[in-house]
């Protein structure tokens, strides 16, 4: 009966002529259900459970390769080959010219000219400036002026010599003739005292001889002081004279001190050579007081170099005169210069407690590519060995490890030098007797160890070069392992 009646349902709306509806209400489907979350989760935990078995797989791999592979090399082997070896210092040091004058000035003034410039050649005596010449022109004038006065009173002496000379003469005739009044006074005196006795003239004519006699000896000894006062007066003129010859003196070398002030306000070139230095510009006051300025600098022959070098006291034991060295300057880094060491001075030379002393060292310098004031960088040659047995210092370092080397043998203990050679494969210990060395390469002198013997030096890394197998000695690649 229900399909009856939902038959009846169905076909009733065609009968009536209307559209039938597409989906009822009731007919709607619900949407689907989502899947279970276990469901969902599932390829997730395939791909981690997956991320962890190739994770512990590449850790055993690891371990693996690791237990099994080879022991990283632990040395290398170089040949040992015959060579030249040189025992080199090295020291710094500033190139200058060997004879270097500084003009300077003894006076002090104004530049009013300058005849030398820079980089300019000059000959010895050549004007190469002058200072304003008006105040020494001055002084120089005066201090003749004063030559001349002097000059003067040396004239006016002389003449009061002759003066007093001639006043000795009339003072001595002076004496000479109250001499001669004395005497007659004398004889006059002496004759009427015997007339007296006889009673031959009178007791008044005695006394009249008497006092003329005193009276002459009086004029004489006046006259005696007239002569003793002129000479004194002659001998005063001659020192005014010799006083006055004395002043001309002093304004004689004052005039020529002023001379010699007025000639250098002109200043010349003390020697031939070059301008290395010019310190003034015209109209600028040079003072020369305690210690006198510097004008110029002039290098005598800058095809004639010297380099200054300082030696650690350290190693100027070892430097000789007329050891050869080698120099190079920042100018010309390719260039290398010769040059011979000519002496070692005495004074030391002390920076922050830095004991250094100055080698001088003689170069040529023809095409003048040397200029002064260039630092050098020195190496000077001590001491050589000519083909002479060579192993590199790092030899000498090296000590076998008995994991990396179970088959080296180890030597007894002994102040000896070792190195290790190569022999049927495994290490033998060599002491040896060692000469010179550069520090980088040593002589050997003595012991068990031939040309072309393999010995073993301190691994590198791949591609480097080891340490101390420089040329002669080649090192061998790949090493023991």
């Amino acid at each position: 009966m229900n399909h009856l009646a939902e038959k009846s349902l169905l076909e009733e709306p065609k009968k009536e002529g209307l559209a039938a509806p597409q989906e009822p209400p009731f007919l709607e489907l619900p949407p689907p259900l989502e899947e279970p979350p276990a469901r969902r989760r599932g390829p997730v935990r395939y791909w981690i459970a997956a991320a962890i078995l190739a994770a512990i797989g590449t850790a055993g791999f690891l371990i693996w390769r690791s237990l099994t592979r080879q022991p990283a090399p632990t040395y290398s082997l170089v040949t040992v080959n015959r060579g030249n070896i040189f025992k080199t210092i090295t020291a710094t040091g500033k190139v200058q010219a060997v004879v270097t004058v500084q003009v300077g000035t003894q006076v002090s003034g104004t530049v009013s000219e300058l005849h030398a410039d820079f980089n300019d050649r000059v000959r010895a005596g050549e004007v190469i400036a002058r200072l304003d010449p008006s105040q020494f022109q001055a002084q120089y004038n005066q201090a003749v002026a004063n030559l001349h006065s002097a000059q003067a009173r040396v004239e006016t002496a002389r003449s009061g010599i002759t003066n007093a000379d001639a006043a000795v003469q009339a003072a001595e005739a002076n004496v000479e003739r109250a001499e001669s009044v004395v005497n007659d006074a004398q004889v006059t005196f002496n004759r009427t005292n015997l007339l007296m006795e006889a009673q031959a003239v009178p007791r008044q004519q005695l006394d009249s001889a008497k006092a003329a006699l005193t009276q002459a000896v009086a004029q004489k000894a006046q006259a005696v002081a007239q002569a003793n006062q002129a000479k004194a007066q002659a001998l005063s003129a001659r020192a005014q004279l010799e006083q006055a010859q004395a002043d001309v003196k002093q304004a004689d070398a004052a005039a020529v001190a002023a001379k010699v002030n007025l000639d250098r306000s002109v200043i010349r070139a003390p020697i031939d050579g070059v301008v290395v230095s010019r310190n003034v510009d015209v109209g600028q006051t040079v003072a020369a007081s305690l210690q006198s300025p510097t004008l110029f600098l002039i290098a005598n022959d800058l095809t004639h170099m010297q380099v200054l070098a300082d030696v650690d006291e350290a190693d100027v034991g070892q430097l000789r005169s007329g050891d050869k060295a080698t120099f190079t300057v920042d100018a010309f880094p390719r260039d290398t210069f010769n040059g011979k060491i000519s002496s070692v001075r005495l004074a030391p030379q002390v920076v922050q407690n830095v004991t250094t002393y100055t080698a001088v060292i003689d170069v040529e310098n023809p095409d003048l590519k040397l200029k002064p004031g260039m630092t050098a960088n020195i190496t000077a040659t001590v001491d050589s060995r000519q083909n002479v047995l060579l192993i590199p210092n790092t030899a000498l370092r090296f000590r076998p490890q008995e994991a990396a080397a179970p088959a080296v043998e180890t030597p007894r203990t002994s102040r000896a030098p070792v190195v290790w050679k190569e022999t049927a494969g495994t290490l033998q210990p060599v002491r040896l007797r060692l000469g010179l060395t550069d520090g980088v390469s040593t002589e050997v002198v003595s012991g068990d160890l031939q040309q072309g013997d393999r010995i073993a030096v301190p691994m590198i890394a791949l591609g480097q070069t080891p340490q101390g197998a420089a040329n002669p000695l080649n090192p061998m690649r790949g090493g023991r392992r």
